[in-house]
């Protein structure tokens, strides 16, 4: 518990330092799109680290599941931009940037990357030894949950620096307080087999805080904004509801996202349950690896792009 207190203690303070310069100089925004970029890679590693526990895996699989995690990361984020109609000002991805100086901006999308990732994987399962339809199941699973997720952070995060700090608000209290809740008043349990210690009772107390704090936060954004390099409403730029409605917006958003990120937590578990494993890696001491510390965060990130571009086309 204290090597997790101390590790937890040096996230905070590296990370809020970094956010808010993210959010003023694009220099260090960039050095954080590259950050996110070797994160993906970091987490597509613990998923082929945990699969190879089970069964090796050749390395021309994986070089070629590593391609695709990272060419469904870089569709995510080019589409978003070039074709979603949100807002993103003078922000312009890194990732388009480079896309767009090679021409092939207009190619890369979701769709185009996911049907070249199936056919590469069909053909494998052909001319690869003891590569099963199992495996490719698993894999294709991985690379959507990694390059699609962190894609979505990575959109989040170019958006507007007020959303990640939002989004992350959301999870860490909806973490923190799903644990005190639940060691109060925890009865019930939530899902005994693949994480024994969440009650129902500790994930409604930590959604409502959650719905509180990230409520709070939007509502009362306008009067922080200096802190991260600009002056405007929490949706400015996004969405054109009403007062009413944006409220109402931030409440269902704030509920659904802490919702979601308890459904991640849950699946990041069930996976590591599966393969016998306790953590993903030991990057963060007393934490694990990259998706056993943002697996919620992750999770609720593509939920969260989902529903404002479906609010955005509305």
């Amino acid at each position: 518990m204290k090597k997790r207190i101390i590790t937890a203690t040096i996230l905070i303070l590296l990370a809020l330092p970094l956010l808010l310069l993210s959010s003023k100089y694009e220099l260090m925004r960039r050095i954080m799109e590259v950050g996110l970029i070797l994160g993906a890679f970091g987490a597509e590693y613990e998923l082929l680290h945990m699969y190879s526990k089970e069964k090796p895996i050749h390395v021309g699989v994986k070089i070629v599941i590593y391609l695709f995690t990272i060419l469904l990361y870089f569709s995510v984020v080019n589409w978003t931009y070039t074709s979603s109609g949100l807002d993103f000002g003078n922000t312009k991805p890194m990732i388009y940037i480079i896309l767009d100086w090679m021409h092939i901006s207009r190619f890369l999308n979701p769709f185009t990357v996911l049907l070249a990732l199936f056919i590469s994987l069909m053909a494998m399962m052909i001319f690869i030894p003891h590569f099963e339809v199992s495996d490719v199941g698993k894999l294709y699973v991985s690379v959507i949950y990694i390059g699609l997720c962190v894609g979505a952070f990575t959109v989040i995060f170019t958006l507007g620096m007020r959303f990640i700090v939002y989004l992350l608000l959301i999870t860490v209290f909806t973490d923190i307080f799903a644990l005190v809740f639940g060691m109060l008043l925890g009865k019930h349990k939530m899902a005994p087999i693949i994480s024994p210690k969440k009650t129902w009772e500790g994930a409604i107390g930590g959604t409502c805080t959650a719905l509180v704090v990230g409520v709070l936060f939007a509502l009362l954004y306008p009067y922080i904004s200096d802190l991260f390099g600009d002056k405007v409403d929490f949706f400015y730029g996004i969405l054109e509801f009403s007062t009413a409605g944006n409220v109402i917006f931030i409440i269902i958003l704030t509920l659904f996202l802490s919702v979601c990120s308890q459904v991640g937590d849950l699946v990041a578990s069930k996976l590591k349950r599966a393969y016998g494993i306790k953590d993903y890696s030991n990057i963060f001491p007393g934490h694990g690896g990259i998706l056993d510390r943002f697996d919620s965060a992750l999770f609720a990130s593509a939920i969260f792009l989902l529903l404002i571009i479906i609010a955005v086309m509305i």
